[in-house]
């Protein structure tokens, strides 16, 4: 165990040095057993001037080791740094202590003398500075020169019971308060390490969270930048895209009639409303990426809508209405708060998706409201997906038949799902054909 203290530690420099303890304060604190040791040299004149006659039965030889002490305490007391610099002066000044405590005891008095209570404080100052072994040890080393001195010291002077009795119960109770004055050490060290451990790991964490913080800044901004590049992309081909297919479809209707079934211009202008529809779709696509890569992955935008309602006029907008399209809701007249303009994005798409492919039969959508989430199912009798494509048909680039979004439809469904925070399956349907399965949390 390291010899230097608890408040010297530098487990402990996290909360030391600051504005309420300050090297300063830690100054005053190594000071304090440092002013003992001139209150001891003050007290044990006054008891060499006003004490006992028995107290001055060596008084040449006390002054002599009072005068000793005196200068080792100003000299401790100018600089108290030099007990606890290392192991070397820790033990150096423990010893120092115990000597000139003894000799005091000694030369005023022996078993008889009051400087007894010297020895107390020997050791609770050796506590401050030394482990809880080394603590206990030196007790016991004390309490066996005590027990000599109290023995041998002024043998005329006092009864050999009163010297037996003393030298035995003196030491005995130096080492409970070595155990005690050692065991409080211990435990106030261990308790200030963790304190300043746990007060580290928090400086970490919340420099980490700091960090983590201005990372997602620079994120945002970025993501921000990326974000109105998209947005300018888009308005600046939109309009152009959505002319040039207008005036395409009016050029093939108006050919239509005109030009003979084979003639090469009618096909061109075919290939090249075509084209247009397929610019088209993919600016769709693309308006549906900017949707899903919100900060939030939401508009935000929710409101009450009517479930049978919502789902209506996402047939509508797949092209799917009457008995192409029969939809079930329970309970009957559900209403639900939900993000619809993402929502309706999901739904008309993989509508639309189940009606291309379900060979003339109709699309069932089956809705059931819970009391937190919204489960949608869509049901087709299409060909579904390959086995081999079932992992992966949410994936960007995996296109079936229609390619007019470049295989990124069900992948943007995914997103924009995930973002409101919900989920999206895909299963076989007993007798063939495909069920999407999406589960939302409403309210």
């Amino acid at each position: 165990m390291s010899t230097v203290p608890w408040w010297r530690s530098v487990r402990s420099s996290t909360i030391l040095q600051t504005d309420t303890f300050r090297e300063t304060d830690i100054r005053i604190v190594e000071r304090v057993p440092a002013s003992v040791r001139v209150g001891v040299v003050v007290s044990v004149g006054l008891l060499l001037a006003l004490g006992p006659n028995s107290v001055r039965h060596h008084l040449a030889i006390g002054l002599m080791w009072l005068a000793i002490g005196g200068i080792y305490a100003l000299i401790v007391f100018w600089d108290p740094t030099i007990e606890l610099r290392s192991i070397r002066s820790a033990s150096v000044v423990s010893g120092l202590d115990s000597v000139l405590s003894l000799a005091i005891i000694a030369f005023t008095g022996g078993a008889s003398s009051v400087a007894v209570s010297l020895l107390f404080l020997v050791i609770a100052a050796a506590a401050m500075r030394l482990s809880f072994v080394a603590t206990v040890a030196m007790s016991i080393a004390l309490g066996g020169a005590y027990f000599l001195i109290a023995v041998l010291v002024d043998a005329d002077q006092t009864s050999s019971a009163t010297r037996m009795q003393s030298g035995l119960w003196w030491p005995v109770y130096l080492v409970f308060t070595a155990a005690l004055t050692g065991g409080f050490a211990l435990l106030t060290e261990r308790a200030i390490q963790a304190h300043s451990a746990a007060r580290a790991q928090a400086i970490a964490e919340r420099a980490a969270a700091e960090e983590e913080r201005d990372l997602r800044a620079r994120l945002m901004k970025s993501y921000e930048a990326q974000e109105t590049g998209l947005h300018v992309i888009l308005h600046e081909f939109r309009t152009p895209i959505a002319s040039l297919k207008a005036l395409t479809d009016n050029l093939v209707e108006r050919t239509g009639t005109a030009a003979a079934e084979g003639d090469d211009s009618r096909a061109s202008l075919r290939l090249l409303a075509a084209h247009a529809g397929h610019l088209s779709s993919m600016m769709d696509a693309l308006g549906d990426v900017a949707a899903s890569r919100r900060p939030t992955f939401s508009t935000g935008r929710r409101r009450v809508v009517d479930i049978k309602e919502f789902l209506s006029a996402a047939g509508d907008a797949a092209g799917l209405a009457g008995s192409e399209l029969r939809i079930t809701v329970t309970p009957p007249g559900a209403q639900s708060r939900l993000d619809a303009q993402l929502l309706r994005r999901v739904i008309t798409n993989l509508v639309e998706n189940a009606g291309r492919h379900s060979r003339g039969a109709p699309v069932e959508v089956v809705a059931r409201l819970g009391p937190e989430r919204l489960q949608v199912m869509i049901l087709d009798r299409g060909p579904g997906f390959p086995a081999e494509l079932a992992p992966i048909v949410t994936e960007r680039f995996v296109s079936g038949e229609h390619r007019g979004t470049a295989g990124l439809g069900l992948w943007i469904a995914e997103q924009i799902v995930q973002s409101l925070d919900g989920r999206i399956r895909f299963r076989p349907r007993s007798g063939g054909g495909l069920v999407v399965c999406l589960d939302m949390p409403v309210g």
